[in-house]
C-alpha cells in the first residue's frame, strides 16, 4: 500500500536535509556516502566521495568517482556515463538491468528523476519517466509554463519490482505550485508510463 502523506514528508525533510548538511565530501562524509536514504534499497552518494554500488546480481559495479563521474563496469560492459553533482541517491532495480539515480544537481535541495537501462552490453539513459511525471504535475497543479519544473525523486519500487514509486513537488525558486502542492505517483519500468 501507499504510505501516509505525512511520513512521506516527514521521510523526504530528513533525507533532504542530511544530504544537504554533506553536501561538502570531507573524510567523515564519505561514511555517510552508501549509507540508506529512505530505505534499504536507495543508496546515499555525498560529494568529493568515491563509491561503487554493485548489482543485485553481483555482476554490475556502477562506479562513481570523488568528481561525480559515473561509470558501470562488468566484463562485457564498460561505460562511462554523465557526470553528477552530489549529492545523489542510487537504486539498482532487483533485475539488475536499470539503475535510478535522484540527481540532487550540487544542492541536495533539488532533483531529477534519471532512469538508465542496460541492455544488450549497452547503458542508455531513459527520460520518459522523469518527462511524464513533470507533464502529470504541471496539470495537476497548472502553473506557468515559464515556471520551474517540479523536483522529481524516486523512493523506492514496487514488491515485484517493476514500478517506481515517485514523489514530485515544487522547486524552492520559480516553483510551479505551493510548496505543500506535491504528488506521489507510481511509474511502471518497463515503458516508462504514469499510472497514477
Amino acid at each position: 500500500g501507499h504510505m501516509s502523506e505525512s511520513v512521506l514528508i516527514r521521510l523526504v525533510i530528513s533525507a533532504m536535509t542530511l544530504l544537504t548538511s554533506c553536501a561538502v565530501g570531507s573524510a567523515q562524509n564519505c561514511k555517510l556516502s552508501g549509507t540508506s536514504a529512505w530505505n534499504q534499497e536507495i543508496r546515499n552518494v555525498v560529494a568529493g566521495c568515491k563509491i561503487e554500488f554493485t548489482s543485485p546480481d553481483g555482476n554490475l559495479h556502477l562506479k562513481l568517482a570523488s568528481d561525480g563521474r559515473m561509470a558501470v563496469d562488468s566484463e562485457n560492459i564498460h561505460w562511462a556515463g554523465p557526470q553528477l553533482e552530489p549529492p545523489t541517491m542510487v537504486s539498482w532495480w532487483r533485475r539488475s538491468n536499470a539503475f535510478f539515480l535522484n540527481d540532487g544537481e550540487g544542492s541536495g535541495l533539488s532533483s531529477s528523476f534519471r532512469l538508465f537501462r542496460i541492455l544488450g552490453g549497452q547503458v542508455s539513459e531513459d527520460k520518459k519517466v522523469e518527462l511524464a511525471a513533470v507533464a502529470l504535475f504541471r496539470e495537476r497543479v497548472r502553473c506557468a509554463s515559464s515556471s520551474a519544473d517540479p523536483n522529481v525523486w524516486g523512493f523506492g519500487w514496487n514488491s515485484n519490482g517493476d514500478e517506481i514509486y515517485l514523489l514530485i513537488q515544487p522547486t524552492v525558486n520559480d516553483s510551479c505550485g505551493r510548496p505543500d502542492q506535491f504528488i506521489s505517483s507510481v511509474a511502471r519500468v518497463s515503458d516508462g508510463k504514469i499510472l497514477e
